[in-house]
This record gives structure tokens, sequence and C-alpha cells, in this order.
């Protein structure tokens, strides 16, 4: 989205929020179950909606779950989308089919908490960043969404970077709902437990989730799993054992040890993973509104935090980091927290929710994005020949 009008850009979204009496999230998930822990106390939440008609009918939360058709569009009712980014394409298409429009009678998770926290107690509240302290990884999946099989080598931090970017962005953001420390394969990034604690030690009463992932082919030593005990994470094992049958074994000791320190874990077992394309997509010719558009119609929502700076794409600045990703980045795309104050909340939050100059990344040239379009599915994981 191209910014015109700074720092000014969700005063008419939050006069629809709040007049808004009740409240339904649709998406019964992860996300949804987060979302309510937080507002189950400032808001009117009657509900969940989901698709999944095993869940509907069915207490969430407390909360019934039931499906879109039975909920009815009117003034005061307002619908929060509380999925991810790959999950929420098609349920935003039959919202909008239904009758409802952004920004009016529907919102997206991450602009509803950051929007109602800023309007509301001047607080600047995230609902997540993506931090990556290394994208070495042991797989060599053909289709990895840090793009490494473009990249020359890997790229891995100096703890003492890390440290100050976490140290930085805390000083900016007084709260976040997810903080993701992600890769590459972060079990294998040598300093990986020290950064978990450092985090949870320092700033764990800031952030909601404390979440790391790992591909579930990588068991830690005891010593960084001892760590990881007491910080308070939660890790997402990825279960791509059919694609890489060799590391059943390395999977089931994982869980074993998981389970054996305490540690919670969620195994997450994905049918399929997007192709975001950047080989064989050429946007190079689109003019500056269509290319636009397409970014704003990707309902890509996660940034990356690296060297003092939010980049306004995380995939466009892992394709970058890879050697793929185009120029300009750091002048347009990028956020410098050095240079925030506190007079600047509504521009870091507006850019923290998709605003840039230019509205558009470089990498948008080179990728089909997380649009209703692109129907590229393929089969996660799937290991290229060495």
């Amino acid at each position: 989205m191209k910014w015109k009008n700074r720092g000014h850009e969700y005063d008419e979204m939050y006069c629809n929020i709040e007049q808004k009496n009740i409240f339904y999230l649709f998406g019964a998930g992860d996300y949804g179950k987060q979302f309510y822990q937080i507002f189950k106390d400032e808001i009117n939440i009657a509900g969940y909606i989901d698709n999944n008609s095993e869940k509907q009918g069915r207490l969430m939360e407390g909360k019934p779950c039931c499906a879109l058709n039975k909920i009815n569009v009117s003034r005061d009712v307002g619908i929060i989308v509380t999925m991810s980014q790959i999950a929420r394409v098609m349920p935003i298409e039959q919202l909008k089919t239904a009758g409802y429009k952004y920004g009016e009678n529907f919102f997206l998770i991450e602009e509803f908490l950051s929007v109602y926290y800023l309007y509301k107690y001047s607080k600047v509240y995230f609902s997540s960043i993506s931090f990556l302290p290394s994208t070495a990884c042991n797989l060599n999946c053909r289709n990895c969404l840090n793009f490494n099989p473009f990249a020359k080598q890997f790229y891995v931090r100096e703890w003492n970077d890390l440290k100050k970017d976490v140290d930085l962005f805390f000083s900016c953001v007084d709260r976040i709902m997810l903080f993701h420390v992600s890769g590459g394969e972060p079990m294998l990034y040598k300093h990986i437990a020290d950064l978990i604690e450092y985090i949870s030690k320092n700033y764990g009463d800031r952030i909601d989730t404390l979440r790391t992932v790992t591909n579930g082919t990588v068991v830690p030593e005891d010593e960084v799993l001892e760590k990881l005990s007491q910080s308070g994470i939660e890790i997402t094992v990825d279960d791509y054992r059919e694609s890489v049958p060799y590391f059943d074994e390395k999977f089931d000791e994982l869980i074993r040890k998981l389970e054996a320190y305490h540690i919670k874990y969620y195994i997450n077992k994905a049918d399929s993973w997007i192709d975001l394309a950047p080989e064989r997509t050429d946007y190079s010719g689109l003019s500056d509104e269509q290319l636009e558009r397409h970014r704003t119609d990707c309902n890509q929502s996660w940034q990356e935090l690296r060297n003092g700076k939010l980049y306004s794409c995380n995939y466009a600045a892992y394709a970058t980091v890879a050697g793929i990703g185009g120029g300009k980045q750091d002048v347009e795309e990028a956020y410098d927290l050095r240079e925030y104050t506190p007079e600047k909340a509504k521009e870091l939050v507006e850019f923290r929710l998709g605003y840039t100059t230019k509205g558009y990344t470089e990498f948008c040239k080179k990728c089909r994005g997380f649009t209703a379009e692109n129907r590229l599915y393929i089969k996660p994981a799937e290991q290229m020949k060495s």
C-alpha cells in the first residue's frame, strides 16, 4: 500500500471499529485463540466463525463456533479475520461475496490489533515479527521461502548484532503478540538457546507468544533444551517426513526430547506449500499502479527485523539476502528504527501494516505472492538433488 496520508491512514478504520458492539473471530485456530486471550476483556467477542464443519457447533475458548452464513451483516457487528496469510486468501473472497466490506465490516487481525491499541491507548502493539539469526539449513528444499537454492552461501548473523536488534525493537514497540525466531533451521544456529533466553529474560513480559520453528530433523543438545525449557518458548515442529523419510527416527527422538524437557510444541503437517516462483515470474512490465495492486492483493503480512530496520515484506528481504531481490530495498522498503521517536508512532504502525513510500517492493516484480490467483501449490519440502 502506498502512503497517501501518512500518520492518518487508519483514522476511518478506527471510527468503524468504535461503532461495533459485537465481534466474531473468523478462524478458530492458533491466531484466533491468541487474539481471544488478548481481547476477551477489551471487546465483546460473541463467538468464532470457521469453515471447518468439525468445529462448527462446538465451543471454542468457551464461545460458540458457526459458519459464516449464520451471521447477519449489520452496522454494529464486525468480523476479525484471525488466520495466517495463506489460510485467509479464500475466506476474504468469501466475506466480500457475502456483502462484507474490508475496513468497514471486517478487519484483518494485525490491523485490528495495532489500530485498536494505537488509537485507544497510544501503544505500539505489533501482531508479529520475523527474526532470523541465520538462513543455514540442513535440508535442500526446492521451494524454500528463504530462497536458499539461489544463495551462494548461508547468511549467519553475529550474536551481538542480534542483541542490538532485539533491544532496539523493544525500545520502539510496547508489546507484540508473536515474536517469531525463524530460519533457516534455527536449531543449527550456535547461539539459539542464548538468543531465546535473552529475549525471554529481558522482554518476555511484553511478548504474548515467543515461538521458534524446526524442520523436525535436528535434535538439539541437552544443554540447549534445558535453556529452552526455562524460556517459555513454543516450538512449531514441521512434519516433512513424507518428503524426507530418512529423518523419521530423528523426528521421533526430537518429540521425545521436547516432552522430556516439558517444552511446549505443535506439530505442523502442511498439505502443501505455495510457490512464489521467482524464477518463472516477470511482472517488470506492470505499471506502478498495477504493482501496488499486486502487493495489496497479496495477503503477506510478515516483516523482518534486521540490522536496525524493519523490512516491509519478509520474503522480499529474504530474496535480497539470497541475491534475487532487486534494488533500493533499504531506501524504499525499510523503516529505520534508529530514527524512530514516539511522535512517529502512527507512521511506524502504518509501515508495519504495509504502507510504504512506493507501495510495493522490487521483489513484487518477480513474486506471484499470496494472492487468490496464485494456485501454484506444491509438495512441502521436496528436496533438490545434490
